[in-house]
């Protein structure tokens, strides 16, 4: 007895102690000093001998070369600027000559998920901008094409260029340039999306089977494969670290990141997770296939072992606050499955995962997944918000019994 409430008095010393170190860490991150520019300036800008600063918000320098009778001329401008890509915020050097082209952009920093970005670079995307009239709308929607499988990262470099390239036209040219408000898009994709969310709740409420698998198979391949746009623990660590992207360009990002957490706080259930999940949907299949029968011959190491999602989640959100990339936490294989996209170890994790959903029903969901720990997390909210409410209840429906003792 005296062994267990000591176990049990570490344990929650060790979770205080986590904890705190989490709070701590998110707090260090919000407030650290950024990195040294003037070294992307010259490298987008090389013909220029030192830069002035100009403004600050956005960063722009005056690039400028000193003459043989010592007089200073200017030779163009660098101009750095920030916009929101997948998971996190991408930050572009921009280099512009005298006649407002640009010269050069080279990427400064990124909290983004790293596979999409590295697909960026991969495809020579930078080179498009090269040339381009810092007037012109400098949009993927308009003049710029953008990279398949890296959408959002491709629109927020894109973005962090023209946002920056058309500072630079206004403050420094005199040109009339505005920035376009983005669209509203409500296309099949926001549709899709919704439409299964919908379905998802008709079948909880009907208490249907052939609904859930209909939902899954259709989350499988649209939020899967078709959109690869699933729960990532990329994403819940860029809210974290205050990066929210528009909701006027991606609104199915919002209806998955925050708007099934909110039903699933209302409801009190574990709905993306059984009725939504792409990954989910793929190992219930394969569970079928391999018979999904296998049972661990010891229950306690088998509930010990289902604790190392905990950790797995724990220390990603950690790494990714401590390295200000949000993009660390998505340990997930989701983009290597549904986007074919990945680092080299990412395609031995991938195998390891599937082959033993034919044997165990929801492997890496039991075990692994972040997505069960943030909708458990949201259902114990839920409770200690009840139990409150219940306790608070309970009182005041006290206080009024003594209160009317005391009148009689």
């Amino acid at each position: 007895m005296i062994n267990k409430r000591v176990t049990d008095k570490t344990k929650k010393v060790i979770k205080i102690i986590a904890a705190l170190i989490f709070v701590i860490s998110l707090f260090v991150s919000w407030v650290l000093p950024e990195q040294d520019l003037l070294p992307f300036a010259k490298e987008v800008l090389p013909q220029a001998q030192s830069f002035q600063k100009v403004t600050s918000s956005p960063l722009i320098y005056e690039g400028i070369v000193q003459g043989r009778d010592g007089k200073t001329q200017r030779v163009g401008y660098v101009v750095i600027d920030r916009a929101v890509g997948y998971s996190g915020p991408i930050q572009m050097a921009t280099g512009i000559d005298l006649e407002g082209k640009i010269q050069k952009t080279v990427l400064v920093n990124y909290k983004d998920t790293p596979s999409f970005v590295q697909t960026v670079l991969s495809r020579d995307y930078l080179k498009r901008f090269i040339g381009k009239d810092i007037t012109e709308p400098l949009s993927i929607e308009k003049d710029i094409d953008r990279v398949s499988g890296a959408t959002y990262t491709s629109r927020g470099i894109a973005k962090a260029i023209s946002q920056g390239s058309h500072a630079v036209a206004r403050t420094e040219f005199k040109s009339d340039v505005l920035e376009e408000e983005a669209a509203f898009k409500f296309g099949a994709k926001e549709i899709i999306v919704l439409l299964l969310v919908i379905l998802m709740l008709i079948g909880i409420v009907l208490k249907s089977k052939k609904i859930r698998w209909v939902t899954l198979i259709g989350s499988l391949i649209f939020i899967g494969f078709k959109y690869n746009t699933p729960f990532s623990l990329a994403n819940v660590a860029a809210l974290l670290m205050g990066n929210f992207p528009s909701i006027r360009e991606n609104l199915a990002w919002y209806i998955v990141m925050v708007g099934i957490p909110i039903i699933t706080f209302v409801v009190g259930r574990n709905l993306y997770c059984y009725w939504l999940c792409p990954f989910g949907a793929l190992q219930e299949i394969l569970s079928k296939l391999g018979g999904g029968s296998f049972k661990c011959c010891n229950k306690k190491i088998e509930t010990n072992a289902a604790k190392i999602k905990y950790a797995l989640v724990y220390f990603a959100l950690l790494a990714s606050i401590l390295f200000q990339s949000p993009g660390l936490a998505g340990y997930e294989p989701y983009s290597t499955l549904f986007g074919l996209q990945g680092f080299g170890i990412a395609w031995i994790i991938l195998p390891l995962v599937l082959f033993p959903s034919l044997l165990i029903r929801r492997f890496w969901c039991h075990f692994f997944c972040p997505g069960m720990v943030f909708n458990e997390f949201i259902i114990r909210l839920r409770s200690l918000n009840i139990n409150k409410m219940i306790n608070k209840k309970t009182t005041v429906l006290e206080t009024d019994a003594t209160l009317k003792d005391e009148v009689r």
